[in-house]
């Protein structure tokens, strides 16, 4: 059982005997503030009305889960509309990673815009310098360009702080040319910090990457909060955005 469900059990599934409704009548609803009031890691911002009835809709980690409203019972999986097929759960984890997102400073990340034109579509691409998919995507780097994406990079080293990784990581972000010292660091090759550098984004991008819950790397969004996949072919990744820039 990962660590998210266990999470999700201790959350979700013992809300009963932490608010004492486990023998209080089948009629008694918990509050969305009696939800947060007993678990820290949630805000009523957390939780929501879900579509089915007598069940909230939580979101945690990037995951949403369902809860009944007597705290004694919790689904997890994705909710569908049958009659328009559109998954109401990932709608919602869109919005999350929309909302989180947003809130990255554009200084920050290391961008490669399209040459010729303005872009039509904007990525962002959590990476790490040693990851081999995320190599192999930097290698396509001017062909998905050429299809007018612009690629924002975020820094999210997989094996954490106090690494090799992290610090390669930190020596790219530091460096007075960060486009060509990614892409340097990328080939391999070692690169060399502006000594004046005092700070690096590096520690707030791993904390972004974790909150929306992300398993690997490369993890690409659309800024509207869709997931993109890992390592996807230019022509591949122009027609998942043509299709959400349609559904919006």
């Amino acid at each position: 059982m990962t660590y998210l469900l266990r999470r999700c059990f201790v959350v979700c599934g013992v809300v009963a005997s932490s608010v004492s409704l486990a023998e209080a009548p089948a009629t008694v609803e918990l509050t969305k503030q009696q939800l947060v009031d007993q678990y820290p890691e949630l805000t009523v911002d957390d939780v929501f009305e879900s579509p089915v009835a007598g069940f909230y809709e939580v979101s945690l980690r990037g995951q949403i889960f369902y809860v009944s409203k007597d705290g004694q019972y919790m689904l997890r999986g994705d909710l569908t509309e049958l009659k328009t097929r559109r998954n109401l759960s990932e709608e919602r984890r869109s919005q999350h990673r929309a909302e989180l997102l947003a809130k990255l400073d554009p200084k920050s990340e290391i961008v490669f815009s399209p040459k010729n034109a303005d872009a039509k579509y904007r990525i962002i691409v959590f990476t790490d310098v040693d990851c081999g998919y995320c190599r192999a995507l930097h290698r396509q780097i001017n062909e998905i360009t050429a299809r007018g994406i612009e690629v924002d990079y975020v820094s999210y080293p997989r094996t954490g702080p106090n690494t090799e990784s992290w610090t390669k990581a930190e020596h790219v972000w530091c460096a007075n040319d960060r486009n060509t010292a990614l892409t340097q660091a990328k080939l391999g090759a070692d690169v060399t910090p502006d000594p004046q550098c005092k700070s690096t984004p590096i520690a707030t991008h791993y904390a972004m990457g974790r909150a929306l819950g992300m398993t690997g790397t490369p993890s690409i969004y659309a800024e509207t909060g869709e997931d993109l996949g890992g390592f996807v072919e230019p022509d591949v990744l122009l027609s998942r955005l043509q299709k959400i820039a349609a559904a919006h």
